[in-house]
């Protein structure tokens, strides 16, 4: 038990103080490393509380410099409670043991601040009005008159907390809360606290130094989603020594009216804290390399407009010239970074960042391809250069940053406000997605009665190995029923292998069409050297209606997206749930020529599926990108894609229209400087007004299309009926182009084009 100080006070040089100082839920591990870059030992006592036996220089060194903290606490007496007994009356025993006129005056006021644990069945009001009691009676019999309370700026401000076995009275030092800054003017949704951004600096190792040359660790950090720039700001304050608490120095801590308070010791510490900052402010200012490389982005101008009004508000001005701030979504990050890592400016950069994990991006379904849009794009931007930079992501959920390509990750849970929040830090893993194309090396391989098929798959992979790498192609058709007894369709997307078995004609026995079908499947695994998890398997017969677009049967895999990777774009692939996986291969080639004339243009997207042409669009610099399909699950799985390529959906550019195509089309008044069509071959879905077949349907489907396009404008059509014929009307009325040849992939038999592919424009 700590008794109350005496009258006879200690010199400030040999002062001792037992210090509680207080974080916010999850802080303590940053705080402890701050508080040791301070010189300063301490022990982790409980959540959110370190104990400290300080000197007054120490005291006021966190009070000063602490970015973490939240409160500094000295302990006056605590006292052993039973809560079975009156809590509120056990409080004021405590309170009325402590002689208060040898801790504060007459002239003074005081306030209380209690914290009760849940455990305690006490009125907060109550037992504070208690040790208020207390201290008035204390003054009352010595002086027949009490203190004055001033609950908003007392002069001692005394902090209790009891739990449901001990009671502890404290005086708060530290005055108001320490997390506080003075930069804050602008804000924007979901803020990032100042001192949950320092902590997080700290986990990732900004505060330190390169011992080969004193340098600092990383030279940039790098905020791809800034919000109002309280990471940027909270670097740029550490790395240029400021002191965050000179902005409460002038009357806002607890110790001034305290009897041990040394102003004149106080009064050089905030001299020598303001000469450090300017000196280095100067340094940064007469020599840029040696600040590092500060990069923040946000696809939000206003929240970059929050960022430079909070840094000058810092007082950091003078450094926007060297601060490179842009509104700038996601799905151009990798545009920016890529000449830095080739020309060598980001040599160990600091990735961190707090993505809009539910309050600013609003709907769960987008969060996570968000997170994996911001690593696929990070290892794109890395990859080769052999940089690893550090990563450093905050998460609503820990099953958010699970999906993070980090190596040895770590993760510290935390929280932003009244917000649970994990922050998971770590180097990460450059690179790109696997391809089993680009992997395939010819082997000898002896599979009895299955060595045909053996020979033709490897001798297809050696050709379109060549071609693949040449074109940087990576989703690839390696056979489609080469070789009678092997009817199968084999289609490999980056590391995996999507196995179609087309239904054996009724003069097979079932029995040998089993024993072929497993055959190949070993065949390809040998091949290919896979595990089985990287192979699906479906049964491919004759289609009616919509079935083709309908769920499958059940599957140990099923409900599973798997990402691939198209001439720089990423889609989620479904290879369980579905008879098609949610990108048509054969299109590949189609969409290339989409996306090279889409920039600045308008882009119409019909049947639009999984909006893959779109996404493609989007990414080339469309102005515009509008995708209609009749079934929303669809189109939701077109806006997980454009999330993935870090394509900011919220924007009104990015339009997702849930309608039947002919009504929609009939009654938008819109023009489009392209439109793609890539209709189904018939379809019979109860959404649909009727049916629709592609032969009998199409030259009113282009009609209709062709009224929404410009004068200059080009119109792609494609389908997959094998026997299509186009109505000769369309010719004579608009200028038609077979494109077909240019279309169908190096993957695909040119002679039996998978598709038909024509370029409509107006005469």
């Amino acid at each position: 038990m700590t008794e109350p100080t005496s009258s006879a006070q200690p010199s400030s040089s040999s002062l001792t103080l037992d210090l509680i100082i207080t974080c916010a839920d999850g802080l303590e591990l940053p705080l402890q490393t701050e508080l040791s870059s301070f010189g300063i030992e301490s022990d982790i006592k409980s959540t959110g509380r370190l104990s400290v036996s300080a000197s007054l220089r120490d005291l006021y060194q966190i009070c000063l410099w602490s970015r973490v903290a939240s409160r500094v606490l000295m302990l006056i007496k605590r006292k052993n409670i039973n809560s079975d007994y009156d809590v509120a009356e056990q409080l004021y025993g405590l309170a009325k043991s402590i002689d208060w006129t040898q801790q504060f005056d007459l002239e003074q006021t005081f306030a209380i601040r209690l914290s009760v644990d849940k455990r305690v069945a006490v009125s907060q009001q109550f037992a504070m009005l208690r040790i208020k009691d207390a201290i008035a009676d204390t003054f009352n019999e010595a002086y027949e008159s009490r203190p004055n309370v001033d609950s908003k700026n007392p002069d001692f401000a005394i902090f209790a907390t009891v739990n449901d076995k001990q009671a502890e009275l404290y005086l708060d030092l530290s005055g108001t809360s320490l997390h506080r800054r003075g930069y804050r003017v602008a804000m924007t949704d979901a803020p990032l606290k100042e001192n949950l951004a320092a902590a997080l600096l700290y986990s990732s190792g900004w505060h330190l130094s390169n011992q080969a040359n004193n340098a600092p660790l990383y030279n940039a950090l790098i905020d791809p989603m800034c919000g109002s720039g309280t990471f940027i700001i909270e670097a740029l304050l550490m790395h240029l020594d400021y002191a965050v608490g000179i902005d409460k120095a002038a009357n806002q801590f607890g110790f001034y009216q305290w009897q041990h308070h040394d102003e004149s010791l106080w009064q050089t510490m905030i001299d020598e804290a303001q000469d450090r900052h300017r000196e280095a402010l100067a340094i940064a200012l007469e020599q840029p390399d040696t600040l590092p490389l500060i990069l923040g982005f946000d696809a939000d101008s206003g929240a970059i407009l929050a960022t430079e009004k909070n840094l000058i508000a810092a007082g950091l001005q003078d450094l926007l010239p060297l601060i490179d701030l842009e509104t700038r979504a996601l799905d151009k990050l990798s545009h920016t970074l890529r000449p830095m890592v080739k020309d060598g400016r980001l040599i160990n950069p600091l990735i961190i960042t707090n993505p809009p994990y539910g309050e600013r991006l609003g709907d769960e379904d987008f969060i996570r391809p968000l997170y994996q849009a911001l690593g696929l794009i990070l290892q794109d931007s890395f990859a080769g250069s052999g940089i690893d930079p550090m990563l450093g992501i905050l998460a609503a959920h820990v099953e958010q940053v699970d999906i993070l390509p980090i190596k040895e990750p770590k993760t510290l849970r935390c929280h932003n406000g009244a917000i649970t929040v994990y922050f998971r830090y770590g180097q990460l893993i450059a690179g790109q997605l696997g391809s089993l194309t680009s992997n395939f090396e010819k082997r000898e391989i002896a599979v009895e009665e299955g060595q045909d098929f053996i020979n033709r798959l490897q001798k297809n992979l050696g050709k379109l190995r060549k071609q693949a790498a040449k074109q940087n192609v990576s989703n690839i058709r390696a056979y489609d029923a080469d070789l009678p007894d092997f009817k199968v369709a084999i289609d490999l997307y980056g590391d995996y292998v999507h196995v179609q078995e087309y239904a054996p004609p009724k003069t097979i026995p079932p029995e040998t069409a089993k024993k072929r079908f497993n055959l190949a499947l070993m065949g390809i695994r040998e091949v290919l050297d896979i595990d089985r998890e990287q192979v699906f398997i479906k049964t491919r017969a004759r289609q009616s209606g919509n079935e083709q677009y309908s769920k499958q049967g059940n599957s140990e895999k099923k409900g599973k997206f798997y990402i691939a990777r198209e001439d720089g774009a990423y889609f989620y692939v479904n290879f369980t749930d579905y008879l098609d996986t949610g990108l048509f291969i054969d299109h590949r080639n189609m969409r290339a020529r989409i996306k090279a004339n889409s920039k600045d243009k308008s882009v119409l997207n019909l049947f639009a599926y999984t909006c893959t042409a779109s996404v493609h669009a989007a990414l080339a610099g469309a102005k515009k990108v509008t995708s209609v399909d009749l079934s929303q699950n669809y189109l939701d799985w077109g806006k997980q894609n454009f999330v993935l390529n870090g394509l900011d959906i919220s924007r009104h550019k990015y339009q997702f229209v849930a309608a039947d195509i002919f009504e929609w089309i009939k009654d938008n008044t819109e023009q489009f400087d392209i439109i793609f069509i890539d209709p189904p071959t018939f379809s019979n879905s109860k959404k649909f007004q009727g049916t629709f077949d592609v032969q009998r349907d199409h030259a009113a489907l282009i009609n209709r299309a062709m009224n929404r396009l410009t004068s200059d404008g080009v119109l792609y059509f494609s389908n997959n009926f094998t026997r299509f014929e186009l109505d000769e009307q369309l010719t004579e009325r608009y200028e038609v182009t077979e494109i077909t040849h240019q279309t169908i992939g190096f993957d695909f038999n040119i002679k039996k084009p998978i598709h038909q592919s024509f370029e409509i424009r107006h005469r």
